[in-house]
């Protein structure tokens, strides 16, 4: 089985982690980089995108594509399964878990500029939270701010702690805010910081995985080509090290502009 990953940055790796545990296969992810984040680019830039990356996956023989951000998948995923017969398994904010937990009071949803202003997430919430407060949060700066920890194991306690500050989620315990970006759960231990030791964080990194695990045979194996990273921008001597500790075996960059 050769599952795919795309996302614009390392966000995607939080759930490529969650999938590979449970999962036994081959997996390539393409990460996006030219255009990161993709939280900034419009419904119509991300829909062609994402059709030209997945269509250079299968031709690389990928069976199953994982759009591992919540941004593309709020504005990509259905026009892709238009397009393609593979299975497309997208990553959309918790709102439902978050609305049970909630119990009925406020919870906050913290996510892209996009994802935040977009008709998916409103969607979700009139679904499965239409009486609750939803305090949205958008921000471009957190994905830069968890690409920076991941590659570069950069201390950025202090930058998250300034985001959050004048921010509007409230600080008291037990409040529920969900990770509507695959980047954020590399800032759990900051964000909790920042908010409260109490504030409960949600993603949906295992929820993923299930969904994948239901999709792919039960007795697929892996082979023995290990897992390759793509690039869509050169990377830095320290990056392409920094991929061995990651989990990949294989690097290249494919640097195909967005054409129209």
């Amino acid at each position: 089985m050769h599952i795919g990953f795309i996302d614009s940055g390392v966000g995607g790796l939080s759930i490529y982690q969650h999938v590979k545990a449970r999962v036994s296969a081959h997996y390539t992810y393409m990460m996006d980089n030219k255009y990161l984040p993709y939280g900034e680019k419009s419904e119509l830039f991300i829909q062609q995108r994402l059709y030209q990356l997945s269509a250079y996956l299968i031709e690389q023989g990928v069976e199953l594509i994982v759009i591992a951000c919540n941004t593309a998948t709020t504005q990509a995923v259905d026009y892709l399964r238009q397009h393609f017969s593979i299975p497309f398994v997208g990553v959309v904010p918790a709102i439902k878990p978050a609305a049970a937990l909630s119990e009925g009071k406020a919870f906050s949803v913290l996510a892209t500029p996009a994802t935040c202003n977009s008709e998916y997430l409103r969607g979700l919430i009139q679904k499965f939270a239409p009486q609750h407060e939803v305090i949205k949060i958008g921000s471009s700066e957190l994905v830069r701010l968890a690409e920076d920890k991941v590659w570069f194991h950069s201390d950025v306690s202090q930058q998250v702690a300034d985001i959050l500050a004048v921010s509007p989620i409230p600080a008291g315990p037990g409040h529920v805010v969900v990770l509507g970006c695959t980047h954020f759960p590399f800032l759990d231990a900051e964000i909790k910081a920042a908010l409260s030791g109490e504030t409960i964080l949600l993603d949906t990194g295992a929820a993923i995985a299930a969904r994948v695990s239901q999709l792919v045979a039960s007795d697929c194996v892996g082979d023995l080509l290990g897992d390759t990273f793509i690039s869509s921008r050169e990377l830095l001597a320290v990056q392409v090290e920094r991929l061995a500790e990651l989990g990949f075996d294989q690097h290249h960059c494919w640097p195909m502009p967005l054409t129209t």
